[in-house]
């Protein structure tokens, strides 16, 4: 299995691509859009976010049952076993995939929201009245910020299990066997304990993004739509 700095240097570099066209294009996009319409954007790719996590979790727990089912409950012939197992894998890899992209459109809209915000607070003439703007810019900023780092490493963990079926995978394909079957089994074993945990991180970042949205929303969020 890959390790998890692997893994994590792998995530980061599909959520950060956005980053920099953020920058560039902000300060265009804040003279036609309120920051507060700048916030239930960057809300929406939040819950757009939550969502992702949600399928990803889907697509974990399918391909652990149809592996756990190839390995535990062989069948006379293992081909469509193994086929149901591959199609579940390739399913939960386009998740991954899928998650690097949402990432990206997570920080690009947080960006242009903070980036908007900071604008803001610089035509406030009243002290009183910017300070305390700027002090809960600070709340939301850092609760993004922890937010984002559980999704990239939900990301990460997701993606060093992926690595991990994929060469199951093709131990199997190699050896489809009731003998090879039976080689892999400490394998599966091992793969499903650490199904568990990337679940776990899976469900903890989606309750960070679903309260970071509710807090960025003039809507109040998913319990307003």
């Amino acid at each position: 299995m890959k390790t998890y700095e692997q893994s994590e240097s792998r995530a980061l570099t599909q959520v950060w691509p956005a980053v920099a066209l953020a920058l560039v294009g902000v300060w265009l996009a804040g003279c036609h859009t309120t920051v507060y319409q700048q916030g239930d954007r960057a809300a929406g790719s939040s819950r757009a976010a939550a969502t992702e996590l949600q399928t990803q979790s889907q697509a974990l727990e399918g391909t652990t049952a149809t592996l756990s089912n190839l390995v535990y409950k062989p069948a006379p012939d293992l081909k469509p076993q193994f086929q149901s197992f591959s199609a579940a894998l390739d399913g939960l890899a386009a998740a991954a995939r899928r998650g690097g992209v949402t990432g990206s459109h997570l920080e690009r809209s947080n960006a242009l929201y903070f980036a908007a915000w900071d604008k803001q607070l610089t035509t406030i003439t009243n002290a009183d009245v910017r300070s305390r703007s700027e002090a809960r810019k600070t709340e939301v900023s850092n609760q993004f910020t922890a937010a984002h780092t559980q999704y990239v490493q939900a990301q990460a963990a997701l993606w060093s299990q992926v690595d991990y079926l994929q060469d199951i995978r093709k131990a199997l394909t190699a050896d489809l066997t009731a003998s090879g079957v039976e080689a892999v089994k400490p394998l599966v074993s091992t793969a499903s304990a650490s199904a568990s945990k990337v679940q776990t991180s899976l469900t903890q970042a989606r309750t960070g993004l679903m309260a970071l949205s509710a807090a960025m929303s003039s809507a109040g969020g998913p319990s307003g739509q």
